[in-house]
């Protein structure tokens, strides 16, 4: 069961990386690039919420709240940098 939250997590953080990709034009390479910058930002919301103590949300809710909104930043960034926008 430790294993299986983060990896979860991360999955949801990739996930929110694909929804984020659908606001820019959508190309083989920003897709990639955004899947892989939703799995890191939502590590990285997570490191940034237990190094800061935040107990915003519960443990739960703080946690899913911290890598979606870590994802969607990281792969906003990403998209912005590397690709379009519209459609």
């Amino acid at each position: 069961m430790r294993f299986l939250i983060p990896l979860f997590i991360i999955v949801l953080g990739m996930l929110t990386g694909v929804v984020v990709c659908l606001f820019f034009k959508e190309t083989a390479i920003g897709f990639k690039l955004s899947v892989l910058a939703g799995g890191l930002g939502a590590f990285a919301g997570l490191m940034i919420r237990d190094m800061l103590d935040i107990t915003a949300g519960g443990d739960l809710g703080g946690a899913l709240s911290a890598a979606i909104i870590g994802a969607a930043l990281s792969a906003a960034v990403v998209n912005a940098l590397f690709g379009r926008t519209g459609s």
